[in-house]
This record gives C-alpha cells, sequence and structure tokens, in this order.
C-alpha cells in the first residue's frame, strides 16, 4: 500500500504540473508607436466582449500571461489600436495597428497561423470585389465570386468547424456565401461555434427568414405606440390590399435615401388594391415624429416598434422593404430603388389583368 501511496504522490507532483504549464500562454503585443505608452490595453473575448485581462503598456509592448482553458478568439485592444490572436497555450505575438482596414493577427501557434490565413484570404476575396473593372458586376458575383468565396471560406470552416476560427469563418459566409450552402455549414458547426453568441444571434434570424419567407403568412407583432396605445400589425396587414411596409427609421440615411421611391409608388398605386405602412424600428417616437414631418411622409406609419419587427421577420439591417399580399401571404422580400418599382407595377398589373377577365367573365355569363 505504501509502494503505492509513493507511485500516485509521484505521478501528481511531476505529472500534473507539467499538464498545467503546457496550457500557459505568453502573449507580447506590440504597438506601432510612443503615443500608446502608459496607456492601458485590454485583452477581451470577441464572442461576448468579455475583458480577459489588462496591462499598461511599456516601451510599445504589453505581455499577457495565464492559462489557456480554452482556446478563444481575442481582440488586444488600446485606444484605436487592434489586433486579433487565437489565445491558446504557447508564445503569441502580435503588431498591434492603428490603421483602418489594416490585417493584425496573432503569430507563433498553430491556430493563430490559421487565424491569419483566414484573415488575409477574407482581405484578398473583398479585394477582388472592390477591385473588379469589369462591365456585369452582378454577373461576376452571382457567377464566379460568391461561389469561390464559398468554396475559399467554407474550406476554412470546415478546417476549425469547432473553434473560434470557425466561429468567424461561418459569420462570413453567413453575410457573403451562398444561401444553398449555408444549412450544410451550420449542420457541421461544432458545439463551440454552434454556442457562440454571434452564430445563436444569426440562427434565430434564419429560422425567423424561414418562418417569413416569400408564400409564407405573415406574423402578426403588437406595441405601445408613442401616445400608450395598442397598435398591431394586423391592423394593416391581411385587408384585402396590397400593402408594401417599409422597416425604416430616421436616423437612417439609407432609409431616407429610399423615401422617394416609396412615394412615387404611393402616389400612383395608393387607393382600393394597395397602400404603404412605415414601421418605425431602433428610435425613439420624437425622432421618428420628426423626421416624418421633415420627410414629408403621408402615408400610415407604425412609431415605437424597436426590435420586435425586427426579430420576427429575421432583418439584419435596414431599410428593408416587403409587398404583403391582400390575404397577408408575404409576396416578396428586399425590395428596392427601381427594382420594387418593377416589381410592384407587375403585380398590380397582373392583379388588374385578373380583374378585368374575372368581370368580363362574370358579365358574359
Amino acid at each position: 500500500m505504501l509502494r503505492i501511496y509513493f507511485i500516485i504522490t509521484f505521478f501528481i507532483s511531476t505529472i500534473l504540473p507539467i499538464s498545467i504549464v503546457a496550457q500557459s500562454y505568453t502573449v507580447t503585443a506590440t504597438f506601432p508607436d510612443g503615443s500608446f505608452k502608459g496607456k492601458t490595453v485590454y485583452l477581451s473575448a470577441v464572442h461576448d466582449g468579455s475583458i480577459l485581462d489588462s496591462t499598461v503598456i511599456a516601451d510599445q509592448k504589453a505581455i499577457f500571461k495565464g492559462e489557456a482553458e480554452n482556446t478563444t478568439l481575442c481582440m488586444v485592444a488600446s485606444g484605436n489600436g487592434r489586433g486579433f490572436i487565437m489565445l491558446e497555450k504557447g508564445n503569441i505575438t502580435v503588431n498591434v495597428s492603428s490603421e483602418r482596414g489594416a490585417l493584425s493577427y496573432g503569430k507563433g501557434t498553430l491556430l493563430n497561423s490559421r487565424l491569419g490565413g483566414l484573415m488575409e484570404k477574407y482581405n484578398q476575396l473583398m479585394g477582388e470585389v472592390m477591385n473588379y473593372q469589369g462591365e456585369d458586376e452582378e454577373e461576376f458575383m452571382k457567377t464566379v465570386w460568391t461561389p469561390k468565396f464559398t468554396q475559399e471560406i467554407g474550406g476554412i470552416f470546415k478546417a476549425n468547424s469547432n473553434n473560434d476560427i470557425g466561429m468567424r469563418a461561418l459569420m462570413y459566409l453567413s453575410n457573403y456565401g451562398e444561401s444553398d450552402s449555408l444549412d450544410t455549414f451550420f449542420e457541421q458547426a461544432g458545439e463551440t461555434v454552434s454556442s457562440r453568441g454571434p452564430i445563436q444571434k444569426i440562427i434565430k434570424q434564419r429560422q425567423a427568414l424561414k418562418q417569413t419567407a416569400e408564400g409564407m403568412m405573415f406574423t402578426d407583432f403588437t406595441i405601445e405606440n408613442s401616445d400608450g396605445q395598442s397598435v398591431s400589425f394586423s391592423d394593416y396587414i391581411g385587408k384585402g390590399k396590397y400593402v408594401l411596409v417599409d422597416f425604416w427609421a430616421g436616423w437612417c440615411g439609407p432609409c431616407k435615401r429610399e423615401i422617394p421611391h416609396i412615394k412615387e409608388i404611393y402616389e400612383k398605386y395608393n387607393g382600393d388594391n394597395f397602400t404603404v405602412l412605415g414601421v418605425a424600428v431602433w428610435e425613439q417616437p420624437a425622432a421618428t415624429k420628426k423626421a416624418i414631418k421633415e420627410l414629408g411622409i403621408i402615408w400610415p406609419s407604425i412609431i415605437n416598434a424597436q426590435s420586435i419587427p425586427i426579430d420576427i421577420y429575421g432583418i439584419d439591417g435596414i431599410p428593408y422593404i416587403i409587398l404583403f399580399g391582400p390575404d397577408g401571404t408575404i409576396v416578396a422580400r428586399g425590395l428596392r430603388g427601381e427594382d420594387m418599382k418593377t416589381t410592384i407595377n407587375k403585380i398590380l398589373s397582373e392583379e388588374a389583368k385578373k380583374t378585368i377577365l374575372n368581370n368580363s367573365l362574370r358579365y358574359s355569363i
């Protein structure tokens, strides 16, 4: 028994400490110039913003030491200086940059090398779009760039499907990848990726999009407006008219630029078969009322909806415009500008033809 005790004691006192030491990390961040001297620098987790450590910059350097229980994508930041690292065991270095759009990522370990590969590849692909000189950018995006982006960023995701590099790659794919491939990527995501806050948000948005896709019936919501009265979406939708709904806010520049197009549509088609509804989101009522007056908006508006309809309809940015049918069916999503005018003109013209035909048949009988 004594011999067994000494063997166990020896194992705990030698092997276990080695295991703990093996998880330790040292992060050395180098800042671009002396203006950062004496400033506090923070090490924070990207997925939830939690601060893991902080220190003071000396001689343009900041050093973090600790134990890496889990690999985590982190940001090293002080003022306008930013750098990204995968926090894991080993010696990690990062040259922090204060230049907008500059790449700054960790080096020295396997996952930091992969992180650099993802950031470099993403920048390269986005550069191909920015520098495109061809005549048909839309066709280039559809047939060349998007498939290439999906394949190359998708490959990086598959190699990192259960770490934070995969999380970042999946976010990129959600924004720019082929929509038909996204379900497969999300199914391949490991527990670490799937549990991250940004991915959870995207998953909920994707579920909302499926539930409110074209052809689906509208989803109702009720809010308290600026006068303390309850108002429901169903007060306007499903009442026998086509309704063009503009989700917008007065502070939103692109929203304001869309108003003239909507106004033109309203003045042309408003009547027994068609109308327009504004739904103000992410804004206080007073600001919305001011914008309505300044922009000359004369169609009905739901004010103070905040993020309620945004979450229901899976909207990730405004303006966002949806056309609802007379029975409340979602006819078209994501309408903008000239394409919106063309779409509405086509739909209402076809409806007018159907009405004329039905009337002719009725009278002929």
